[in-house]
């Protein structure tokens, strides 16, 4: 059974689950927010991301994407830099909100080009689109399911991939890092269990979701939506989330970001 419990960035979610009960049935499908970005977003939590869950892997890896309406002069990433840097505050971007992990990779291309951009946040990536598309904003951070209309008649288009890896189905979209070394983001799904939950529960739990990973139908049903799967194991998965941490607190403060 899925139970959508919206709010807070995912906060309310997760914090229904690590107060679950450590039997194997209760999981949390997590995020770069629950398990990253929103321990500096919020000025408190009502979890702890680390102490009280056990990783049970990484579902997918979602691409974050740089697009600009049709009218944009730059058509490739470098060109847009050099667009930006040239016309300092003319130009706005636009994306799905405060906080999130695409305003957050946008700032820290920004503060590492030197480009003054301004942010407007939307609540969420629909209304964004909708403006991009429409030419009331230039440009947008999001990810790549809500553009593909619009990609394919050319009303819009991808200059850049914000992630540390180019995206398999675009191979020839430049990477943020590769015009300002450094930038890069990793935006993903997880399973987690409570805290708790034991050893041989959490690895059959890991065991089933890396078979279902591993299906090429479902990478293909991915795709689409721009998403990756990423089978890892909990150990390999914990570890990151752990150590990206400190990242996202910098990058939180560096943005001026609060919630």
């Amino acid at each position: 059974m899925i139970e959508n419990k919206p709010g807070a960035g995912g906060n309310i979610a997760a914090s229904q689950v690590a107060r679950a009960s450590p039997d194997g049935y209760t999981l949390l499908m997590g995020t770069t927010n629950t398990h990253g970005i929103n321990s500096a977003l919020y000025p408190t939590m009502p979890y702890d991301p680390i102490k009280d869950f056990a990783p049970v892997g990484m579902v997918a890896e979602n691409v974050v994407v740089l697009l600009a309406n049709q009218s944009f002069p730059g058509k490739t990433l470098q060109e847009a830099v050099d667009v930006l840097r040239k016309n300092p505050g003319k130009y706005t971007y636009a994306s799905p909100g405060v906080g999130t992990v695409h305003q957050l990779a946008m700032e820290q291309l920004k503060q590492a080009a030197n480009l003054d951009v301004v942010h407007a946040a939307y609540k969420g990536a629909g209304p964004a689109m909708s403006d991009l598309v429409a030419g009331h904003v230039p440009l947008m951070i999001g990810g790549i399911a809500p553009a593909l209309p619009f990609l394919s008649d050319g009303r819009v288009r991808i200059l850049g991939v914000a992630n540390t890896e180019r995206y398999p189905t675009l191979p020839d979209v430049p990477l943020f890092s590769e015009v300002a070394p450094g930038v890069s983001v990793r935006s993903w799904i997880g399973l987690f269990a409570p805290a708790g939950t034991a050893a041989p529960v959490v690895e059959r739990l890991s065991a089933d979701l890396r078979a279902v990973l591993q299906d090429p139908g479902f990478a293909a049903t991915l795709q689409p939506l721009g998403m990756a799967p990423r089978p890892i194991t909990p150990q390999a998965f914990g570890d990151m989330v752990r150590d990206d941490m400190p990242k996202w607190s910098a990058a939180v403060k560096a943005s001026g970001a609060t919630q």
